[in-house]
């Protein structure tokens, strides 16, 4: 079966109930970090798969990862918000990327004929890496990263943080206790960028992170 096949039946399969709370779907860039990550982070906040359904069938490039999210979306339209989780690092896509996604506003919710209203459409970027923003976790940097290999460097440095491997589980539990550092930590450094009129480097994830953790109250 194909990919992408697969990412369509595995959730029509029977399992959790949906619960009174937003519907999201989740694509990532990659198979396993981001993937794994997200996971222990919705079952931390306790949220139900069947309202977050996080996806790692993505491919290696941005374009594939908005690609199939958008198909994903068409076949089952009633989603109430739309993550594309990729990052930028040595990607030619990464632009193409965001002018689909710019090009698919406004991504319209249906249930068969009746309209549901617009669904939230969001890049989750991380430049250049993922990584950039579990090194946030442990330092505050601006420095400029060329590659994925740059901020691992840094990453491996810094002696109180688990050994770090590329797809490896256990990541939201080892740095949960400050995941409130990295927030602060993004948002400044975001802040930064701006400033300073560039994107290198910034992570979007904090905007994902706090609409989980909101999703996470209404449910309480």
């Amino acid at each position: 079966m194909a990919r992408r096949d697969r990412s369509r039946h595995s959730l029509k399969r029977q399992g959790p109930k949906r619960e009174p709370y937003d519907r999201v779907l989740i694509v990532c860039e990659g198979e396993k970090t981001e993937p794994n990550y997200l996971r222990e982070m919705i079952a931390h906040f306790q949220l139900s798969s069947a309202n977050v359904a996080i996806v790692g069938d993505g491919g290696a490039a941005p374009i594939s990862v908005v690609e199939l999210a958008l198909e994903m979306f068409r076949a089952d339209p009633d989603y109430n918000a739309v993550f594309c989780v990729f990052d930028r690092d040595d990607h030619e896509s990464f632009d193409r990327a965001l002018s689909k996604l710019d090009t698919a506003r406004p991504l319209l919710r249906r249930d068969g004929k009746k309209k549901l209203g617009e669904a939230r459409l969001e890049a989750i970027t991380s430049i250049p890496c993922f990584e950039y923003w579990l090194l946030l976790h442990y330092q505050y940097t601006t420095a400029p990263m060329a590659l994925f290999a740059d901020v691992e460097r840094k990453l491996k440095q810094i002696p109180e943080h688990v050994a770090y491997r590329k797809g490896e589980q256990g990541l939201f539990r080892c740095t949960l206790e400050k995941l409130e550092v990295a927030l602060a930590n993004a948002d400044r450094a975001n802040r930064e960028a701006t400033k300073n009129e560039t994107d290198n480097p910034t992570t979007q994830l904090p905007a994902l992170i706090r609409y989980l953790q909101e999703l996470a109250e209404r449910r309480l």
